[in-house]
């Protein structure tokens, strides 16, 4: 994913600052720990200062929302941005101003001179908190739509595997058909008076096989009717415990202390604000570190629970201590028992919409890999099975045809050359029908992967003369072939348009550059890369350019350092190559 800053600026800019969970996290944020509690001076006092902090945030959110329908229609992200944190800092500065004139003016409390601070404490925490709310739904959405992208290119070609099974099935079922037939034929050959033009019409039964079975190997998987799909329910929804995973170690502490230090260093000057920075600081990492000593080997419900008691508890100490050390009276500590739990859950729900993005694209990647090579693999097998069959059937049994009608037209046939054809032409029937069956694999080369992928995107290749003849190395060819799935997956995760375009040309030193390029825009981090790219090896990079998305990686030349080549390819059960 990309670095804090970006996810932040994204958020910032992304015209879906402001959305409806801005106001669900808005409204217990200004009203229950941004309240007026300092001008709260006896408990009559305390549901005027709810009810005005109530009214003000109300007045805010309602002031908000043309900012919101303005930051869906600018086209420049920057101008977005700029539109956004203004208008955010400008209502958080003026929130404490509204509060001194409804509780003061409308429920005559005590008003509150530490207008620095509160203005201070209110910008730091309507930022900071509102942004990571927009993080956090921008991850969720972004994530959902490309889960979205990556299932509906899976479930495309999962209906492309169960073609090349149906292909494979049927293919197995056309030679075996057509063998039988041909010993059938043979059979009723060899009870027959051996004539010339018996052995011919034997030769254009053989023949014709031949011809079948290499037109069947040219058929297009599109024009095979698919399987029957496996119907699987749908995974069940995640509870809201589930959703919580542990923030990055004093995300929550930090944001807090920046927002208690205004008040920190009006009480007690710098001595009391370092006090309060440490000491806050040392209990986040404390519970940091406790959320995931307890979280070990329990369920995701249970680790969600246990973050919430444990940044209760800390809440409590937290606010205790403040109370203790600052001497602080009334409701004002209270804050900390509502305020540090709610940042701790908002900063876990941000961190697992980081996490799930992650592990989803990673899992329905590799699974789209996987069902794309097996697609591709099992329709190559069968091809290379149909097209040996033709050859076996149109050399050796065509021409031990032709040799014993030879002899028959001589009448130099004897007994022992007739044991000798019916011998050869049954191994050559044998050998025609073969061993290939499910499960077989053959590597693909990449004519055949891009045709997998033909229902998901629409793909064009530009190969060089230098690079078509490196590629009959199956070495070099099952790695181009990595690279490019691994291009394609990303195309479907980040691409704005399903077209991609791949590209292999020779370098100087007998290697390859392969290129997978599509529109889109790239969402993680070029520097950091996914799994996926990283097993590609260290010439693999992937980058913006214009309005692209370009993955790039080089292989040697005889196919030597590609380290994901394995991975993507399998292993290299068979040389053969369509």
């Amino acid at each position: 994913m990309r670095p804090g800053t970006a996810m932040w600026w994204d958020a910032v800019t992304s015209g879906r600052f402001f959305t409806i969970w801005s106001v669900v996290v808005a409204l217990p944020l200004g009203v229950l720990v941004l309240a007026p509690y300092a001008s709260v001076e006896a408990a009559s006092d305390l549901g005027a200062a709810l009810v005005s902090s109530l009214a003000v945030t109300v007045v805010l959110i309602v002031v908000l929302v043309p900012v919101a329908l303005a930051e869906r229609r600018l086209p420049w992200g920057a101008a977005r941005g700029v539109v956004v944190l203004t208008s955010l800092v400008a209502a958080a500065a003026a929130r404490p101003f509204l509060n001194e004139a409804a509780t003061v003016g409308v429920f005559g409390l005590s008003p509150d001179p530490a207008w620095f601070e509160r203005i201070l404490t209110n910008v730091v925490a309507w930022v900071s908190v509102l942004s990571l709310v927009a993080i956090t739904e921008q991850l969720y959405a972004s994530s959902h739509a490309a889960m979205a992208r990556l299932s509906d290119a899976l479930r495309a070609v999962s209906d492309e595997q169960r073609r090349a099974g149906r292909f494979e099935r049927e293919s197995r079922e056309f030679l075996e058909a057509e063998i039988g037939t041909l010993r059938d034929a043979l059979s009723a050959l060899l009870l027959s008076k051996l004539e010339f033009e018996n052995v011919r019409d034997f030769s254009d039964i053989v023949r014709t096989a031949s011809h079948r079975a290499r037109a069947r190997a040219r058929t297009a998987l599109a024009d095979v009717l698919p399987d029957r799909a496996t119907i699987f329910p749908p995974p069940p929804g995640r509870s809201f415990l589930a959703r919580l995973r542990p923030a990055p170690v004093a995300l929550a502490g930090t944001i807090f202390a920046a927002g208690s230090a205004p008040f920190a260093f009006r009480t007690g000057g710098p001595i009391l604000l370092l006090v309060v920075a440490s000491g806050v600081l040392g209990l986040s990492l404390v519970a940091d570190h406790g959320v995931r000593r307890l979280s070990r080997h329990r369920s995701v419900r249970d680790r969600g629970a246990i973050l919430v008691i444990v940044w209760s508890i800390t809440g409590l100490v937290v606010a205790g201590a403040g109370a203790a050390v600052a001497g602080a009276g009334g409701l004002v500590p209270l804050v900390t028992i509502i305020a540090l739990p709610g940042i701790a859950v908002i900063a876990a729900l941000c961190a697992d919409a980081v996490h799930r993005g992650r592990v989803e694209a990673r899992r329905l990647g590799r699974a789209l890999r996987a069902v794309v090579r097996s697609a591709a693999e099992r329709s190559t097998a069968t091809r290379q099975s149909l097209v040996h069959a033709s050859d076996v059937l149109h050399g050796r049994v065509q021409g031990t045809c032709v040799v014993l009608a030879a002899r028959v037209d001589d009448d130099l046939a004897t007994a022992s050359d007739i044991e000798e054809f019916e011998a050869a032409v049954a191994d050559a029937l044998t050998d025609a029908l073969g061993t290939t069956g499910p499960g077989t694999r053959r590597v693909a080369g990449l004519d055949e992967t891009v045709a997998a992928w033909q229902p998901v995107l629409a793909v064009e290749s530009r190969v060089d003369a230098g690079a078509k003849s490196a590629m009959s190395d199956p070495l070099v060819s099952v790695q181009v072939v990595a690279v490019v799935a691994e291009g394609l997956v990303n195309a479907v995760k980040h691409a704005s348009e399903r077209t991609a375009f791949i590209e292999v040309t020779s370098a100087a030193d007998g290697g390859l550059t392969v290129r997978v390029i599509s529109p889109g825009e790239l969402r993680e981090d070029p520097a950091r890369g996914g799994l996926g790219i990283i097993a590609l090896g260290p010439t693999a990079r992937v980058f913006q350019r214009s309005g692209d998305v370009v993955l790039e990686a080089s292989v040697p030349a005889g196919g030597t350092g590609l380290v994901g080549a394995g991975q993507a390819g399998g292993a290299l059960h068979d040389s053969d190559s369509m």
